[in-house]
């Protein structure tokens, strides 16, 4: 992602000692949604596919027709990566005690695992574990926890109806939105919407398209996704079809998505249930710093659509659409003298948080517990809570079209 620089920064007084750290991470390459021309591609994708390991096998996956939306030898590679850089980056800055020597007897406390039902962020979260653990042996004694999908939190829940009315709406306003020219984006872009319509035999305003993030009309998000996945194997672009043009309006894609978090009502039904957990979470190492029980590393293999809120929920949203494996690292660290600290990285980097939801508050690398707690609370909400407003739509005017995460 990219960020503003910033300069180097101890990470907190008094020889801090790292407690824990919540890794949210995206999946790695895949192969693209299907939509028009690129269902003639079955051949050239299912070549990319990753193989599934043995013991990934005969389980039950949220259903995806093959060989469409599936991990890639190249996301594979990519998550393997990001394990090691994990290893090498955290496993130094744990104690002996909390990380090296369990880590090595018993690796099944060391981390806890978490990921969504696709068969994508399961083999994301595998290959992840082959680099972290340096052994695909030690990763198949990893379990891996899923909920089930009207408790899922690492992504929207489509079992929320509020959710969906309230996020359609907001949408629905971002899609309306003008720059400072008074055009909205989308008017600029006339000539290569053309372009991608012939390229992928799909018509301009078909219906069907209503069930796509865009809501009623031409599905850009799934559209410019296409081309992205193909760009990523080194595919030539169609004519009319400019690099700088996808990557663009990808941009703008994430901007109009991150903007859509900014109504609270949205981003707490979102994504206010796991930044709970978040919180309560490190509360509870506070209170249990040593507890031989407890996990030091926690994992969540999961969507740019766990990342993008989440940044939103820290009070720094993601500027780009995320890539594959951008990830969100929270730790939590103790000093000397019994302080505790927050640092998060953003795609491996340092990032200033701001300390708290006020207009131009102060940003800060290292935030207090209380800080963080301060910034989060404004996204936090119960599972009680959760589910009562999800069921609440009378203060909601239904509008004609439905959009899905």
């Amino acid at each position: 992602m990219a960020m503003e620089s910033l300069p180097p920064s101890p990470v907190c007084p008094a020889a801090p000692q790292l407690l824990e750290v919540h890794v949210y991470f995206r999946h790695g390459d895949r192969s693209p949604t299907p939509l028009g021309e690129a269902k003639a591609q079955t051949e050239l994708w299912a070549s990319r596919v990753q193989e599934v390991p043995v013991a990934l096998q005969n389980r039950e996956y949220f259903p995806q027709k093959y060989p469409w939306g599936l991990l890639t030898m190249k996301g594979a590679q990519q998550a393997r990566e990001l394990g090691a850089w994990l290893r090498e980056h955290y496993i130094p800055k744990f104690s002996k005690t909390n990380g090296e020597v369990i880590l090595r007897e018993t690796p099944e406390k060391f981390l806890s695992l978490r990921t969504t039902n696709f068969l994508r962020t399961n083999l994301t979260a595998w290959f992840l574990l082959e680099g972290f653990l340096e052994s695909p042996e030690i990763a198949a004694t990893i379990p891996f926890a899923c909920r089930e999908e009207k408790d899922e939190n690492l992504y929207h829940n489509e079992h929320c109806p509020r959710l969906q009315l309230k996020w359609k709406q907001a949408w629905a306003a971002v899609k309306r939105a003008v720059g400072q020219d008074g055009v909205n984006w989308r008017e600029r872009f006339k000539d290569m919407q053309a372009a991608m319509a012939r390229a992928l035999e799909i018509e301009l305003g078909n219906p069907k398209f209503s069930q796509s993030m865009d809501g009623e009309g031409f599905p850009w998000i799934t559209a410019v996704d296409t081309f992205e996945c193909a760009r990523f194997h080194g595919d030539p672009l169609p004519e009319g079809i400019a690099e700088e043009n996808v990557m663009a309006v990808r941009t703008l894609l994430a901007e109009d998505y991150a903007a859509s978090f900014h109504d609270r009502d949205v981003l707490q039904l979102s994504i206010g249930t796991l930044v709970r957990e978040l919180k309560e979470a490190l509360v509870s190492r506070v209170n249990a710093p040593e507890s031989p029980a407890r996990p030091s590393l926690y994992l969540y293999s999961g969507h740019d659509a766990t990342i993008m809120p989440l940044s939103v929920a820290f009070g720094v949203p993601w500027t780009v659409w995320p890539s594959y494996t951008s990830s969100i690292c929270v730790e939590l660290w103790r000093t000397q003298d019994g302080e505790h600290y927050v640092r998060i990285l953003y795609d491996r980097e340092e990032v200033a948080i701001p300390v708290s939801r006020a207009e131009r508050a102060p940003k800060k690398v290292m935030l207090s517990l209380e800080e963080f707690s301060e910034v989060a609370e404004w996204s936090v909400l119960s599972s009680t809570d959760f589910s009562s407003r999800c069921q609440d739509i009378s203060d909601i005017i239904p509008t004609p079209n439905r959009i899905i995460a």
